[in-house]
C-alpha cells in the first residue's frame, strides 16, 4: 500500500476522532455538580454548584455539622459559557 494513502487514512481517522470528542465536550459532558462545601453531606451541608475539573474537598478530621437536613438543591448546576451555572 502507498504511504501516501496510509497517511491520508490516518489523518481522516484522527479528525474523525477530534471532531466526535469535541461534540461530545460541547454537548454532553457536564463538570458541573453540587458539591457541600464545608465537609457536611446530609445534615448542615452548604451546598455549590462547581466545576468538579477544579474542585478540591480540603475537609479537617474534626467537622461539626448542624443537625439540621439539608438535601441538595433541586435547581440544576449546568456549564454555560464556561462557568457552572444554576438553573
Amino acid at each position: 500500500m502507498n504511504y501516501k494513502k496510509v497517511f491520508l487514512i490516518i489523518f481522516i481517522l484522527i479528525l474523525i476522532v477530534s471532531l466526535a470528542y469535541w461534540i461530545y465536550q460541547k454537548f454532553f459532558f457536564n463538570p458541573c455538580e453540587w458539591r457541600s462545601i464545608n465537609c457536611c453531606y446530609e445534615y448542615g451541608a452548604i451546598w455549590a454548584c462547581v466545576d468538579i475539573r477544579n474542585f478540591k474537598e480540603n475537609c479537617s478530621k474534626f467537622v461539626l455539622c448542624p443537625n439540621v437536613k439539608t438535601p441538595k438543591p433541586n435547581k440544576s448546576c449546568v456549564y454555560e459559557n464556561g462557568r457552572c451555572v444554576v438553573k
